[in-house]
């Protein structure tokens, strides 16, 4: 009996693989023919040749199935939904640009790789293909397909998967509304109106204003319809957020404006420079969607989902909030000093004195780490169920220091001088050094938080499993990790001279 059980299982597990994988070279498949089309109005190859040859399109497709198929084989268990599938379509583009235009068609030319700075800005409109145009399309198609294929929705789940569509479509909708205000404070400042109101056909800033709105409401809304499955946190959901404004970023200013305005896609690195800018203000508007999502995802659970009294936590709110926020600070300290390394090499601290009207090092660094706790606080406070594991910690580190680099210098560090925001390639690349500053610091940061919780959190009493069960069930914290990756890398390719 026990033989034929394992028999049956391993049966039924070689279909699912066999399922995946053919809903993979479909998805595959179709994303390849999109992204072929959008590379022609560039007038480039997808194999990278300087001249169309016959046969280029076939031997694109068929590799374009090949990385469908390995999609399905590698990370379909893994793409469990909407969200999770489209991060890690764009995951499965990023390796095939490693493995295709920097490796497999230099050897096809018959020239050696070298993997260089110099190759990857050369490839990089298909980087920017390949991470959106084809495998975040592709992700989307594979969950829609293996959705199809697996539903067996009953009427009652039915009006349950209604109730929360609309809740996440109206909550992604307010969270984009603010993002979108918060984005268009630097647009009005930059004359970018006109431009959002060529789309239809008019150059009136109001015009251009209410369509960028509009069009923010509707990124929202579908940031909630995709990731409405795997956001339960406020520190994860600023992550998805930041990601989110990266993919619109490229899909935005650099594919749908240039396409519609009959100009073609733009994904060169030179235009990418020239709406450098605009990546600043997709990230920042990323930020506020992703908490402002996760605060009325959480007010809507509180409000209409029943609690459950087994994962109730020892203490009350206000006592959760202040050891987070102490925690949080305490850890800074550590990240604080890493960071003034960088500082003092750069010489950097005599401008940060600038902000209390001082001029000196030593003013300057008690400024840097005053800052520094109060930033350390705030991740105590949105990370405390996040970085339940070394591994975990790492991660939100990285993320949370590259979402400061954001708002630190190129933000909020003018406004507190008196000064216009710095959305500039120009401004970026003059704070570019403080970039691994930024990562160093949220990286000690996140580990110094790891060593405390697990000491001084009363949390630790509870099991396991119980502390871990988000990140347990989620089997997006790898592909964020990956995009973090991927957004380092753009801002290498463009700010490398």
């Amino acid at each position: 009996m026990n033989i034929a059980v394992s028999n049956k299982l391993l049966s039924q597990a070689k279909w699912t693989v066999f399922i995946r994988v053919i809903i993979g070279a479909l998805a595959g498949l179709i994303a390849g023919l999109l992204y072929g089309v959008l590379l022609n109005s560039q007038h480039m190859s997808p194999l990278m040749n300087a001249v169309d040859i016959p046969g280029d399109q076939l031997t694109h497709l068929l590799l374009s199935i090949l990385v469908g198929v390995g999609f399905g084989f590698a990370f379909g268990e893994r793409a469990t939904t909407a969200g999770t599938s489209f991060l890690w379509g764009i995951v499965a583009g990023l390796i095939w640009w490693l493995l295709g235009p920097l490796t497999l068609f230099p050897l096809m030319h018959g020239i050696r790789p070298d993997w260089a700075i110099t190759s990857a800005r050369q490839a990089f409109p298909l980087l920017v293909g390949l991470a959106v145009a084809y495998g975040a399309f592709m992700g989307l198609l594979y969950s829609g397909f293996y959705w199809f294929y697996q539903n067996r929705t009953t009427p009652h789940l039915a009006r349950q998967i209604l109730l929360r569509l609309v809740q996440a479509l109206v909550s992604g909708g307010i969270a984009g509304l603010l993002g979108g205000v918060v984005f268009g404070g630097w647009m009005a400042q930059a004359g970018f109106y006109p431009l959002v109101a060529g789309l239809v056909n008019s150059n009136d800033p109001v015009t251009g204003q209410w369509l960028h709105l509009l069009i923010s409401v509707l990124i929202g809304s579908s940031y909630g319809l995709l990731f409405r499955h795997d956001i339960s946190r406020t520190g994860s959901s600023i992550a998805w957020g930041v990601v989110y404004g990266l993919v619109w970023w490229i899909l935005g200013p650099l594919t749908l404006m240039p396409w519609l305005l009959g100009q073609g896609v733009q994904w060169t690195i030179t235009a990418a420079q020239n709406v450098f800018p605009s990546l600043i203000g997709h990230v920042i508007y990323g930020v506020v969607l992703g908490m402002t999502y996760a605060t009325l995802n959480q007010i809507w659970r509180t409000l209409f989902v029943d609690s459950d009294p087994l994962t109730r936590e020892p203490e009350g709110p206000g006592t959760r909030t202040l050891r987070s926020l102490g925690l949080g600070a305490v850890a800074s300290v550590a990240g604080g000093l890493v960071f003034t390394i960088v500082m003092v090499a750069t010489d950097t601290l005599p401008k940060v004195a600038n902000i209390i009207g001082m001029t000196t090092p030593l003013e300057g660094f008690v400024v840097h780490m005053v800052i520094s706790i109060l930033i350390g606080a705030s991740y105590g406070l949105l990370f405390r169920r996040e970085a339940t594991t070394p591994t975990l910690a790492f991660g939100w580190g990285l993320v949370y220091g590259l979402v400061w680099w954001f708002l630190g210098p190129l933000t909020l560090f003018p406004l507190l001088l008196g000064q216009p925001i710095q959305w500039s390639l120009d401004a970026a690349l003059q704070v570019y050094p403080s970039l691994i500053g930024h990562l160093a610091y949220g990286v000690v940061l996140a580990l110094g938080y790891y060593w405390l919780l697990r000491r001084y959190d009363i949390g630790r009493m509870l099991p396991k499993s119980d502390l871990m069960s988000d990140q347990a069930s989620s089997s997006a914290y790898p592909a964020l990790s990956f995009l973090v990756l991927l957004l380092t890398l753009f801002l290498l390719l463009i700010l490398a001279h």
